[in-house]
């Protein structure tokens, strides 16, 4: 199991759990050592997640649900990218990371950790002040946005909106065989 599919599976195990689980149990079921879930809290909680440790073992507090929404700006400007942002934090959501695929080379990860406008409105000041080019140029204003919420309304608020928007990419229709 890769490091981002494991991490993925610590998230399903702990929202699916109605008490904290040991780290000792995550490392049973996940085939791997505590020491890798320390390690696997510790990025979790850098990205943003909510999770404590408790006498009795981890669990998830605040926003717990998270969803990957793949969107292209519409403009590779900074206001394109408040645009985005906004419809997240606006429904709720924060802005946990960023991931781009570029043609040269493996996937390429930022984390945000944006929660609301002023946060938004203070990383994307950073970019002009420094004249930095937007990092989603590298994949031509493709990206993936991981988003986190309270609930599953928020998750569907955003992707509305996204979609609305014309921000989210949306899959292409299967053949009817026709």
């Amino acid at each position: 199991m890769k490091n981002q599919e494991r991490r993925k599976k610590i998230l399903e195990i702990l929202r699916s759990s109605s008490s904290p689980v040991t780290g000792d149990q995550l490392a049973k079921d996940l085939d791997v050592s505590r020491q890798v879930i320390v390690l696997d809290m510790a990025l979790l909680r850098s990205a943003g997640t909510a999770i404590v440790s408790t006498r009795r073992g981890y669990q998830i507090n605040g926003r717990s649900l998270t969803m990957d929404f793949e969107c292209r700006y519409k403009t590779m400007d900074t206001d394109g990218v408040m645009e985005e942002m906004n419809i997240v934090v606006d429904n709720g959501g924060m802005i946990v990371s960023i991931t781009l695929l570029p043609d040269f080379c493996g996937p390429i990860q930022a984390f945000l950790n944006l929660k609301n406008r002023r946060d938004v409105k203070q990383y994307l000041e950073n970019f002009r002040a420094y004249n930095i080019p937007l990092i989603a140029t590298l994949s031509k204003g493709i990206h993936t946005l991981t988003v986190a919420a309270d609930s599953q309304e928020e998750l569907e608020a955003i992707r509305q909106n996204l979609e609305d928007a014309g921000i989210l990419i949306s899959e292409e229709p299967e053949p009817n065989g026709k």
